[in-house]
């Protein structure tokens, strides 16, 4: 495998930038807890057709799913492409999290045991902290079945996948980092769906019906 992901296709960039505006200055820990428990921006969302996740900009919606190429830190390797023919989310994590991300996992873990041929592909926004060991230990403390898969690499290899998705990681004391933690659809295709927005609940039923419905 290619130490270098595939560069992603960014032509698209420009009408989604209502959507990075959205995303891109991050989640601090006290502020997701506050969209945790009721807050958060769900409002501001139209749902996409047929699905229970918002609605991307006209721009975006329809669009190929940038192209994920990374070791998988629970052993094996990442590549989208070979993803093609069952749905699959997108997200960002990074196992010293004390709270977002355990609670995305858990959610996106519980969602895939509902729907058997669907993926998780999360992505690390820790190059340093996300080794193949602490994600093992994370996926074993979060009972994530094995259709989990965890991305990771070096900066290098990260940022363009980061960039690609309008991922803003600045990550430091785990109890004040701050990270993009949407969680984007891609259907059977290969191609962007929908997205649950950073700071909103997600249900694993909602997740589990989009995942279904984009079969």
């Amino acid at each position: 495998m290619s130490s270098r992901p595939a560069r992603a296709d960014l032509s698209w960039a420009l009408p989604a930038l209502v959507l990075v505006a959205l995303l891109s200055g991050g989640l601090a820990v006290g502020i997701v807890l506050g969209g945790l428990t009721g807050g958060g921006s769900a409002a501001d969302f139209t749902p996409a057709a047929g699905l229970r996740a918002d609605a991307l900009p006209a721009g975006l919606a329809g669009r190929p799913a940038p192209l994920v190429r990374l070791a998988d830190g629970r052993g094996g390797a990442i590549d989208t492409r070979r993803l093609r023919g069952r749905p699959y989310a997108v997200t960002f994590l990074y196992t010293r999290c004390p709270d977002i991300c355990p609670t995305i996992a858990t959610d996106l873990g519980e969602a895939l045991e509902r729907v058997p041929k669907a993926a998780v592909v999360a992505v690390s926004v820790d190059p340093r902290g996300d080794t193949a060991t602490a994600v093992r230990a994370f996926a074993e403390t979060h009972r994530l079945p094995s259709r989990f898969r965890y991305g990771v690499g070096d900066r290098q290899v990260l940022q363009p996948i980061w960039h690609a998705y309008f991922v803003s990681s600045e990550l430091g004391d785990p109890r004040t980092s701050t990270h993009t933690a949407a969680v984007w659809l891609v259907d059977a295709r290969g191609r962007l769906r929908g997205m649950y927005p950073g700071g909103a609940p997600i249900a694993p039923a909602d997740v589990a019906h989009d995942l279904r419905a984009l079969s």
